[in-house]
């Protein structure tokens, strides 16, 4: 007997949908205010609003992730505390588009430089969540481009002819060399060792002469 649960598939609208990924942004974002200079990149918000919902989006994030914060902004703005969209950045580390938006429209605030603005809005996010601030002081800094993941670079095989014809190599400007043929090794000389036979006398065992006659015994 399988054991294993039924998971029902459903669909829901996507008022519905940007409503729950609104409720999961605020405690996503929460936890990462929780560390000083952390950030998150859209991407993996992304990635982390449908893993805790289990709401699966087919659209690009860009497409939607600025309404969720949008309303996140709403209800940070009634709680009166600092908005946690400010933890969400682009892979290169600056902020999307809509961030200066989201200000305007939920403080009335017009922002003229929006990596600078939310850097300064995420000290705030920081302390009011509890990070551990360095005794030196907090200081606003504009987050790092996310690290590129290093792929393989794929290289294509060459045929025997080809490659002794000397097809180019896409990409290279240089023609592709046959390999060389790899030299016959050479066979190593043949080292004969040779070792003299000594006759010894069967009596006293000194080495006989070349008359075979013993010296000693005789």
């Amino acid at each position: 007997m399988n054991d294993t649960p039924w998971i029902e598939a459903r669909t829901i609208d996507q008022e519905n949908a940007r409503e729950t990924f609104a409720l999961a942004a605020r405690h996503v974002l929460s936890d990462v205010a929780m560390e000083y200079h952390a950030v998150i990149y859209l991407p993996d918000f992304a990635a982390k609003l449908q893993e805790r919902t289990r709401i699966r989006y087919r659209a690009t994030p860009s497409s939607w992730i600025g309404d969720v914060l949008f309303r996140v902004a709403k209800e940070c703005r009634r709680r009166a505390e600092p908005l946690l969209g400010a933890l969400v950045v682009n892979t290169d580390g600056t902020m999307p588009e809509w961030w200066a938006d989201t200000v305007e429209a939920v403080r009335g605030e017009f922002v003229e430089n929006p990596n600078l603005h939310a850097a300064n809005e995420r000290e705030e996010l920081y302390r009011v969540h509890g990070a551990e601030i360095p005794e030196e002081g907090a200081e606003p800094v504009l987050p790092a481009p996310a690290p590129t993941p290093v792929r393989a670079r794929a290289t294509r095989a060459t045929t025997p002819r080809a490659a002794a014809a000397g097809t180019r190599v896409p990409g290279t400007g240089t023609a592709a060399r046959a390999p060389r043929a790899a030299k016959p090794a050479k066979p190593e000389p043949e080292v004969r060792l040779t070792q003299a036979v000594e006759k010894f006398c069967s009596s006293c065992f000194m080495v006989l002469p070349a008359t075979g006659l013993c010296d000693e015994c005789d």
